[in-house]
């Protein structure tokens, strides 16, 4: 009646890998294990080798399904008497389970926390449709004490029902009608060409991880917290030209290739000179050691202390103010919008244009000027 499930896949990350079997003489394919109400997505792992291993686990599964007569055909009728509580928690246990980023899955923790403290004992207790469309709406409005905050509360909540949705508590989304709010960009104002220089002298003197960390992040326009903090040896080519990621280890989830420049190259060979584990982070200068999530963070908090100070710096003007300083500066050299697009890996146009409207690069003179004239 059915074959034993077998792997698909390569080493590429970029390429969707899947099991496979026969059912009545119909192949199916299985990416992951929504189908058995199990939180096993191989397609999410940032390694081959955690991928392969979330494939067996797929694998597994599937067959053990098969052999207690599960029928790929027939869909499962969901539990429709699971209280709003038990609900919640099952979709927090299962997202806590899959390979999200920290910061996903803290931020999960804090919605789901915070709802189920919001709402009353009886409600708790009650079927999730028995959750009034109002009391969403009320749970939301602790939050508007900003666009952004209120926003990021409504998305995050938002994939809370959505999950409630595809296991077919709810028919509809309600978050859908919940009221939106207008978010405004947060400023990271960019530095002047002397000023640059001089923020980055102070840090050359005052921290050198930083000061390098900054300079990565202007030179390779790569983020400091998650794609900079991570770097190893091996990320960098024999002749420190290029920096190779995996999809699994920057933002974009694609392979990405970023050309090391000059003045890089040089402060790049003095720190990893004696370096030979090709597993060195290189900050830490250890093959077992990365610093901590928000070891930037704290090391610019405490540098720009000082430089407030001494009128180095201003009050917008961040860590991520060097990477807006390196996109300002291309796009004014090449006024080329896909080269922006390209060396910031981003998935359209759209998300290009709308990043350097944030930075007010481009706005409505520029658009007055480029009119046809007559």
């Amino acid at each position: 009646m059915y074959t034993q499930p077998q792997i698909s896949t390569n080493g590429d990350l970029n390429s969707r890998s899947f099991i496979y079997f026969y059912y009545d003489n119909k192949r199916y394919k299985i990416y992951n294990g929504n189908k058995l109400n199990l939180p096993i997505f191989p397609n999410h792992a940032k390694t081959i080798k955690q991928r392969n291993t979330l494939l067996k686990q797929l694998q597994f599964e599937f067959h053990k399904a098969l052999s207690n007569n599960w029928n790929p055909n027939i869909v499962v009728e969901t539990n429709e008497n699971i209280d709003t509580k038990s609900c919640f928690l099952q979709i927090l246990n299962e997202k806590l389970n899959s390979p999200y980023s920290k910061t996903y899955k803290r931020d999960l923790q804090k919605i789901c926390s915070q709802y189920l403290e919001f709402l009353k004992p009886v409600l708790l207790e009650r079927e999730i449709k028995d959750i009034p469309s109002n009391t969403i709406e009320q749970f939301l409005n602790q939050f508007k004490s900003s666009g952004r905050h209120y926003m990021n509360k409504r998305r995050m909540l938002c994939i809370f029902y959505s999950e409630v949705v595809r296991k077919g508590y709810l028919e509809k989304n309600p978050i859908a009608t919940t009221a939106k709010q207008k978010t405004k960009a947060k400023l990271h104002e960019i530095y002047p060409e002397q000023q640059l220089k001089n923020v980055l002298e102070f840090l050359k003197e005052e921290n050198y991880n930083l000061y390098l960390c900054a300079l990565i992040t202007y030179g390779c326009l790569l983020r400091p917290h998650q794609e900079i903090r991570g770097l190893k040896r091996k990320h960098i080519n024999e002749d420190f030209t290029q920096i190779l990621l995996s999809g699994g280890e920057n933002k974009s989830g694609r392979i990405r290739t970023v050309f090391i420049p000059p003045y890089l190259q040089l402060e790049l060979k003095k720190q990893l000179s004696a370096v030979t584990d090709m597993e060195t982070n290189i900050f830490t200068l250890d093959n077992q050691i990365t610093f901590n999530d928000d070891y930037f963070k704290t090391q610019w908090s405490r540098a720009k202390r000082k430089m407030l100070k001494q009128n180095l710096v201003l009050e917008n003007q961040t860590l991520y103010s060097f990477r807006h300083t390196a996109v300002v500066n291309v796009y004014r050299k090449t006024k080329d919008l896909q080269i922006i697009q390209q060396l910031l890996q981003h998935s359209n146009m759209i998300v290009t244009l709308n990043y350097l409207r944030g930075l007010g690069e481009i706005s409505n003179e520029n658009l007055i000027q480029s009119m046809p004239t007559l």
